[in-house]
């Protein structure tokens, strides 16, 4: 029951992630993906979890720096 419950947080979290990547180019929608799919594969192995939570993190401060930068530029052209 706690491994269903487990993978339907992870189902989640990765959609609720990975949803605003798809209107980013496909070669910076793939690399913020692979970093943080391997960020949570890592983050939830026993032995280096730090590190799948510094690469999860890192994926993470990716997407949100160029949907900012998606945003920005978007603004800009509408003035």
């Amino acid at each position: 029951m706690i491994i269903v419950l487990f993978a339907i947080i992870i189902i989640v979290l990765l959609l609720s992630v990975l949803n605003p990547a798809k209107s980013l180019e496909e070669n910076r929608r793939n690399r913020v993906k692979d970093l943080i799919v391997v960020g949570l594969i890592l983050w939830f192995s026993p032995s280096v979890n730090i590190a799948g939570m510094v690469i999860f993190f890192y994926g993470f401060g990716i997407l949100l720096y160029e949907k900012y930068q998606e945003g920005k530029r978007e603004a800009l052209d509408s003035t």
